[in-house]
């Protein structure tokens, strides 16, 4: 039997039991480590229930007697500050991404459940995007599938002539990007899901050998946006899909291209990569390199509200998450350890209407399997879900409402889940530190259809 995509499954996020009055082993064996062997906050995870409740406490005291708080801060950073004194002064410039972080804990629900059939196929993530107009695409071999917010159910699809291999829409929801199999990006329109457009990469001229488009981004205005392929070629095009430069930027398959929010910059990252590469938009010119032979990269995002700071999701050759923060003007760099135990980071992304991170870990061992975490600050955790559960797909990707309020992802088990990240108010919204960029390169790459230089 043929199974329809995004198809609503159900909103209960936890695997049924064949007897629900009797539990499984595995949750009796936790249980029993649990109150055999008392837990403290030095060796439990940031954002651990038992400990966010023991921190909030603490601050709540330190509040009522007027104490000044301590500065909680990792193992590893405190370790690095005993050994290079200058440290504190970099420290003080650079500091931790702005956000609005949550009074409560929102994240213990989904919305929906719907059902991603092949999706566990994809050698690449990026099939899942969200647009300005309320509607949620997710490709699947040659067919994308459209489903909207407002009727709850699904309303239209459309069809590439190879794979496809990653998907992106336009800023204003107007058309719908599609990298595919044979070096070619399509262009859609998003009302009529027909192709209008289509580039070719320019890493396959003269050369016998095709390759794949793996990724694809548009600036912030839309009047420009970017591919990359399987043979490491990056190429930046027009609205018209008229190529603007091009560039080869790694040996294996491009995985990630960011355009900054001010469309000054572009990281570039590729699969199985301990380099990230930073280069001018949309000239492409190279600005700069961030290499480290201590881990890979899997996960990159800008921060909204900040022109140019860039959170880098790796993990160590030792199988441990880390997330470093690049100020790019500066040319400075932190880095931070989210846990002592072994987890996988396999995305993160960071909210556009209250800046917190949200970050997605696995970890093999039994007992700990997936994660969400929402993070304020890399030394704390505001939200989080998975904590006490098994049995818990991976998170793939992830991708925003354009409200903010709702979070969808999607899993290696086939899942695309719906998540509650934020209470839908329907008064006026009050008025954040978001702000939005008028910067020089924003006004030219406007006026110029992407064709400035810098």
């Amino acid at each position: 039997m043929d199974r329809s995509a995004l198809r609503k499954k159900t909103t209960n996020t936890h695997r049924q039991r064949t007897d629900r009055f009797v539990p499984p082993r595995e949750s009796i064996d936790a249980m029993r480590r649990r109150k055999s062997s008392p837990v403290t906050c030095n060796n439990v995870d940031v954002w651990y229930s038992k400990y966010l409740q023991q921190k909030k406490y603490t601050m709540f005291l330190d509040e009522a007697f007027g104490l000044e708080p301590l500065n909680i801060q990792n193992h590893h950073t405190q370790q690095h500050s005993r050994l290079c004194p200058a440290r504190n002064q970099e420290e003080a410039y650079l500091r931790p991404w702005p956000c609005i972080p949550r009074d409560r804990k929102l994240l213990s629900s989904a919305d929906s459940i719907l059902d991603l059939p092949r999706y566990s196929l994809a050698a690449f993530p990026e099939l899942l995007d969200w647009s300005n107009d309320n509607i949620l695409v997710a490709a699947l071999g040659r067919k994308y599938h459209k489903w909207s917010w407002r009727t709850q159910g699904p309303i239209n699809q459309g069809v590439t002539k190879k794979e496809i291999f990653c998907c992106k829409f336009h800023p204003r929801g107007e058309m719908l990007a599609l990298g595919t199999q044979d070096r070619t990006a399509e262009i859609h329109d998003n009302m009529l899901s027909k192709c209008v457009g289509y580039s070719s990469c320019e890493c396959s001229q003269g050369d016998i050998l095709t390759c794949s488009v793996t990724a694809v981004e548009w600036s912030p205005t839309g009047n420009s946006y970017v591919i990359g392929c399987s043979r490491g070629m990056t190429t930046s095009y027009s609205r018209n899909s008229e190529p603007i430069r091009w560039r080869r930027v790694a040996r294996n398959a491009i995985l990630f291209l960011r355009v900054s929010p001010d469309a000054r910059y572009i990281a570039v990252a590729a699969v199985n990569s301990d380099a990230l590469h930073l280069l001018c938009w949309p000239s492409l010119e190279p600005y700069s390199v961030l290499d480290s032979s201590n881990w890979t990269i899997k996960s990159i995002t800008w921060h909204p509200w900040r022109s140019a700071l860039l959170a880098v999701g790796a993990v160590t050759n030792n199988i441990y998450a880390q997330i470093g923060l690049w100020d790019a003007p500066a040319a400075r760099f932190r880095e931070y350890n989210l846990s002592h135990k072994h987890y996988y980071l396999d995305a993160m992304l960071f909210s556009h209407r209250t800046g917190e991170l949200v970050v997605s870990l696995w970890n093999s061992d039994p007992g700990t399997n997936s994660q969400l975490v929402v993070m304020s600050d890399p030394d704390t955790a505001v939200d989080q879900w998975g904590e006490g559960q098994t049995h818990l797909d991976r998170v793939r990707t992830m991708v925003f409402s354009p409200d903010g309020t709702k979070l969808a992802t999607a899993t290696s088990g086939e899942d695309l889940i719906i998540w509650n990240f934020l209470p839908e108010d329907n008064k006026m919204k009050k008025k954040t530190k978001c702000k939005k960029f008028f910067a020089i390169p924003v006004y030219l790459d406007e006026t110029s259809n992407g064709y400035s230089l810098r």
